[in-house]
């Protein structure tokens, strides 16, 4: 192990976050939700809007955005998009809006859009590359891959199963911007995908870590790192980043819990840690932040008055925090690893042994032994094979816990953000303590806009920030009871700890019958949008202890018929409105709620069909919401 030297940011002290920020940027924040490859899709339209539109010196909107804050696959774009490296041009990534009459099923047309095409540099990408995660033939498949490797390895399933879904996301949504490079080999082989020599930390920027890192007396190689995205004076070209997961955390004592207590987590491009704390329990008190570089290591000792030694093992790269953001898949692939392993054990020797040589350089005289029994043992791991290891687990410990010293270390498991908070705002108000006025907030998910016997069903994801709880039964919303009861079920929600906003004068009504109204109230006309002042309120759970009023422009995924009804090729409206009426495993199944499981892989069609829609929503005069949010930028 390597011995570095870090940084602490106590919560005491101004969040460096913050305090790293572009200044010159407007005082604006956006959220992009959690929802796998829908939330990515959507995320990548909204990117695309904002870059469209300009303010009156032509400058685009998205540049003047200072922080993002996101969920799952909300933090699959956010990444992309702030840490692709320069030979990847914002051209090639986000490409163009256009007209839903530009649009074309399987047809190239001059002037718009085959939407059955997908650029090879473009972000809308990464859901197809999803398909090796069902792909049938285990030659094929990315949960073979893995199998193989640790096959190779000898590295049993109880060891590595937690770094499955990191394989999976590092193979699938950073590997094709060069942000994860694992290849086996021979030569290396106690390199897996986890720990190989080209693993990078990642940071702000060259000059930021050249005067906060480098200058320690222990301090990684200047060559271990990648940074966010820097114009030619080393000017950061992106907003803050703020990435959100949790770690669970201990339950609270003689409750009925609803599922495990969990903690929000936030890692930005300088820090990385919490500022809240159970409030349950005295445990996982955060406490603050430290160099990002350094989260997960194996803490050493103090070696200053706000300085850490740790010791490395591994980097800390953005395949974790990007697999940790969305690792709610995790716990779903037990079944399928044992269905590939099945698949595995139907080949015949010969078979087997030249899939697993495609994976070793130079290895033409392998011995490997009886891949069948190495299967055949596997199979039954995996059988009596809990999900807990399939769930990423890291070393923790927390800056309110330094002064133990080594004895402040805990292995500990790391949840999808979404698992508890899915839209991104909880934890951008943790990492501002206050500091940011308004906020821009897409809302991704898969629930359908409607009115039932009376009743708005809209914002549910968000509900919990309101202090309210919703019961998908009976379709129905109540406030939360002290310490965070669900007045449902009696029992206590992690989720019931989440307030941040007041609800006193009725404002989460008012957010539901917002969004219903802006979308046609039933008639799905335009896009489902509401904009409020709300009053943030001090919170526990996430370490808000500054309270200030903050703008919202709330925006939730829903269908637009004034968009849709625009399309000119029949073929795409047929599909689109098969894929609506049908749903399931149909192209465009429910569009735009595309499953969140189900849809993880999407056809080039249904990515560019969904972002050309958020696209327009966002920047074409026609939109309502395009008009809010030149007025939001404008008042900002």
């Amino acid at each position: 192990m390597d011995d570095y030297q870090a940084t602490l940011y106590p919560d005491t002290e101004a969040h460096p976050t913050v305090t790293y920020a572009d200044p010159l940027r407007k005082d604006i924040g956006i959220c992009l939700s959690g929802g796998g490859s829908r939330a990515l899709t959507c995320a990548w339209g909204q990117l695309i809007g904002l870059r469209t539109l300009k303010d009156p010196q032509g400058h685009p909107l998205l540049d003047q955005v200072r922080y993002i804050s996101s969920v799952s696959g909300g933090s699959w774009a956010a990444v992309l998009y702030t840490y692709r490296p320069k030979d990847y041009s914002d051209d090639a990534f986000f490409g163009n809006s256009y007209a839903p009459d530009q649009l074309y099923y399987n047809q190239d047309h001059a002037n718009g859009l085959n939407v059955s095409k997908m650029g090879a540099s473009a972000l809308g990408k990464i859901p197809q590359n999803f398909a090796n995660l069902f792909e049938l033939d285990p030659i094929k498949n990315i949960i073979a891959d893995f199998i193989t490797i640790t096959l190779l390895k000898g590295i049993p399933i109880k060891t590595s199963g937690k770094w499955l879904w990191s394989y999976i996301v590092g193979k699938n949504v950073l590997a094709d911007f060069g942000l994860y490079t694992f290849k086996n080999s021979l030569f290396n082989f106690h390199e897996t995908p986890w720990s190989y020599k080209d693993a990078k930390f990642f940071s702000l920027s060259p000059a930021y870590a050249d005067s906060h890192i480098f200058v320690k007396a222990k301090a990684p190689s200047k060559s271990s790192f990648v940074y966010a995205r820097t114009d030619a004076s080393g000017k950061s070209t992106t907003p803050m980043l703020i990435i959100n997961t949790n770690i669970a955390a201990k339950d609270c004592p003689g409750r009925n819990m609803s599922a495990p207590m969990q903690i929000p987590t936030q890692v930005s491009a300088v820090s990385a840690g919490i500022y809240g704390s159970n409030p349950c329990t005295a445990d996982r008190v955060g406490g603050g932040s430290v160099d990002t570089f350094a989260y997960t290591s194996q803490l050493s000792s103090l070696s200053g008055a706000a300085q850490v030694t740790a010791e490395f093992a591994r980097a800390y790269t953005l395949t974790d925090i990007t697999a940790c953001s969305s690792a709610f898949y995790a716990s779903t692939l037990i079944e399928l690893m044992r269905k590939i392993v099945a698949k595995m054990m139907q080949h015949n020797d010969s078979q087997l042994h030249a899939h697993f040589l495609q994976f070793i350089s130079h290895a033409e005289n392998l011995v490997m032994g009886d891949m069948h029994k190495k299967l055949s043992e596997m199979d039954d791991d995996l059988k009596s094979l809990d999900i807990a290891y399939l769930v990423p687990q890291y070393n923790d410990w927390q800056v309110g816990q330094v002064s133990k010293g080594p004895l402040a270390n805990q292995n500990t498991e790391f949840t999808d953000g979404g698992n508890l908070e899915n839209s991104g705002v909880a934890g951008l108000l943790a990492q501002v303590q206050g500091t940011i006025g308004n906020i821009i907030a897409f809302i991704n998910g898969s629930e359908v806009l409607e009115q039932k016997q009376g009743v708005v069903i809209a914002a549910t994801q968000v509900a919990p920030l309101f202090g309210v709880a919703y019961d998908d039964k009976h379709e129905e919303f109540k406030n939360y009871l002290p310490n965070g009861v669900n007045p449902f079920t009696g029992q206590t929600d992690p989720t019931g700890f989440l307030q941040v906003f007041a609800n006193e004068h009725g404002e989460f009504n008012a957010l539901r019958q917002g969004l219903y109204t802006s979308n046609g109230a039933g008639a799905k006309t335009n896009p489902a949008f509401c904009r409020q002042t709300l009053q943030v309120v001090k919170n526990t759970l996430l370490g808000i202890t500054q309270t200030r009023s903050v703008n919202l422009l709330w925006v939730q995924n829903a269908q637009v018929n004034n968009w849709q009804n625009q399309i000119s090729d029949p073929v795409l409206r047929l599909k689109i409105k098969t894929g609506q009426t049908i749903g399931f495993l149909d192209e465009f199944a429910d569009f735009p709620y595309y499953s969140t499981f189900l849809k993880i892989h999407q056809t080039a069609a249904e990515t560019n069909t969904l972002a050309q829609m958020w696209a327009w929503c966002v920047s074409h005069k026609d939109s309502p919401l395009s008009t809010a949010i030149n007025q939001f930028f404008a008042a900002a």
